[in-house]
């Protein structure tokens, strides 16, 4: 009888010591909407390659960052992951951005090693949850090189803040999608006005 008082205490710290389990890994994805706009021709006659996004710090990773209050510091949660690293799955989408809009022959990423006629290079500067307001934040610079010369077609800087519908990480993604459709469609306007060639909205 004594064996088996003993046995169930020491299955009960046992269990004590586990503790709960930890909650699964959740992966979000950004998918920003069709801006619409088309250009009539080409802005970028040729091959357009688009490069990763430079980012530093908290961005290079895949954990979700945010902000507990705005101008706090940043923060990763435990357990949400962007599909990709924000650089990278930026990277993609404002591929498939430019080649719906037209923007160029062919637009192509460097792994293709393909020889191209103009790049585009950029940097993620902020891509967070501003909690304590419910708010997603972007911020980047985009510009577009000439592969022959060097010289600057465009170089611009695009911000933008959307409402989210709660403090909830699960909220994140739709406003993000929103701030990058914002921001992709003044991109490809601004390319446009730098080659003389406005894109329409269909």
């Amino acid at each position: 009888m004594r064996k088996t008082i003993c046995s169930l205490i020491l299955l009960l710290a046992l269990a004590a010591c586990a503790g709960p389990a930890a909650p699964p890994d959740n992966f979000h994805r950004v998918e920003p909407a069709d801006s619409g706009l088309r250009f009539a021709r080409p802005a970028l006659p040729g091959v357009l390659e688009i490069d990763r996004l430079a980012t530093d710090g908290t961005l290079a990773e895949r954990a979700v960052t945010f902000a507990a209050r705005d101008g706090g510091p940043l923060s990763h949660y435990k357990y949400d992951y962007w599909s990709e690293a924000p650089a990278l799955m930026l990277q993609d989408r404002l591929s498939v951005a430019l080649t719906r809009a037209g923007a160029a022959d062919r637009v192509v990423t460097p792994d293709l090693r393909v020889l191209s006629d103009w790049m585009l290079r950029g940097k993620l500067r902020r891509f967070e949850q501003l909690a304590a307001s419910s708010r997603a934040a972007v911020d980047i610079q985009l510009a577009i090189v000439s592969s022959r010369d060097g010289s600057l077609v465009l170089l611009q800087d695009y911000s933008a803040e959307v409402a989210t519908e709660s403090e909830r990480v699960e909220s994140l993604p739709a406003a993000m999608d929103k701030a990058l459709t914002d921001i992709f469609a003044r991109f490809l306007a601004d390319l446009g006005r730098a080659r003389g060639n406005a894109p329409v909205a269909r």
